[in-house]
């Protein structure tokens, strides 16, 4: 034990949940930019457990990327491996496009958890379609075509 080892605090420990916030956040930092919407996607996954995002911070600040998938792996069982991998493609392709730093990065914890393109295919597939916003257009007009004229006639009379 070196003489300032007392000073340095206990070294945080990885949850299954703060692993899976750890993850997230390496993915929305993959290209460089974090963007608000990025941000509003992890608070979703936190639901307010600001505890996990200071592990995770804690923990991405004493360890480099990529070393902390292998941290993140130890973690998780293999269902949750694969949940997280479903919510870092959610989180990757929530504009619609897999940006080439987020490709690399979903297919390390890819490879490091061992989990088959066969089983990643259909949850990758329903992600598409998810934020496949262009199949909603009609949708879009067709609402916003008509709730306003519909929320004016039932709150001003």
């Amino acid at each position: 034990m070196g003489l300032f080892d007392r000073l340095a605090g206990k070294p945080a420990e990885l949850t299954s949940k703060s692993a899976l916030v750890l993850s997230a956040i390496t993915i929305i930092a993959a290209d460089g930019v974090i963007e608000e919407s990025e941000i509003n996607d992890l608070a979703k996954i936190v639901r307010g457990d600001k505890k996990s995002i200071d592990v995770a911070m804690q923990v991405l600040k004493a360890n480099q990327f990529p070393g902390v998938i292998d941290l993140v792996a130890q973690k998780l069982d293999e269902k949750q491996k694969i949940a997280t991998l479903a919510i870092l493609c959610d989180l990757a392709m929530a504009d619609g496009v897999l940006a080439g730093e987020e490709k690399t990065v979903l297919q390390m914890y890819m490879d490091k958890f061992k989990i088959s393109e066969e089983t990643m295919k259909p949850i990758i597939e329903a992600i598409a379609i998810k934020n496949d916003f262009s199949v909603l257009t009609k949708f879009f007009l067709l609402f916003f075509g008509f709730f306003p004229a519909f929320m004016h006639r039932l709150f001003c009379p």
